[in-house]
């Protein structure tokens, strides 16, 4: 294999996980846009440990709408993307992290797995297994500064790109 192949999958890796992540934190509402319209979305739920299945952008969306990630936050201990050995111009993507809910702290690590294909605009999520880590559950402790604390927040859609131009941002063509 290549080193410019191998690069050109870390580069396409690291900006996929920095984009999806924050969309995540900051505009959970867009998280969807980075799916393929006919798409597999694959969750174990946390307290019924069912598995669950959708197939299309708009479940995804409905989805993550029931989740309500605007109740989370997560971060990102390792990534890692490799070539798909099936078919080219598609890459796994590995991710471990935490997610923190904000109301209490709790924090669970996790593992998500992505398959993303290159599409004429960039790159799209067409699989996504997502797992919680068992026995990984701490509660953390936040502390916030008088200034911190007092400070607005900066309105989320002065800070990121439109969905359009998230995709345009992980085109790599």
């Amino acid at each position: 294999m290549s080193a410019e192949k191998t690069n050109n999958e870390e580069i396409v890796s690291r900006a996929f996980v920095k984009q999806y992540y924050h969309t995540l934190n900051e505009s959970p509402q867009f998280l969807h846009m980075f799916y393929k319209d006919y798409c597999l979305l694959n969750r174990l739920g946390s307290l019924t440990h069912v598995k669950k299945t959708v197939w299309t952008r708009k479940d995804v969306k409905d989805e993550f709408l029931a989740v309500k990630f605007e109740d989370f936050t997560a971060e990102i201990e390792t990534s890692l993307g490799v070539p798909y050995p099936v078919e080219h111009s598609r890459i796994i993507v590995f991710v471990n992290g935490h997610l923190t809910r904000k109301k209490d702290n709790v924090r669970n690590r996790f593992t998500q797995t992505f398959l993303l294909a290159q599409q004429d605009n960039g790159f799209c999520v067409v699989n996504d297994i997502f797992r919680f880590k068992k026995g990984q559950t701490q509660t953390q402790t936040c502390f916030l500064t008088e200034t911190e604390s007092k400070s607005e927040p900066e309105p989320v859609a002065s800070r990121l790109p439109l969905p359009d131009e998230l995709i345009r941002e992980l085109s790599f063509t």
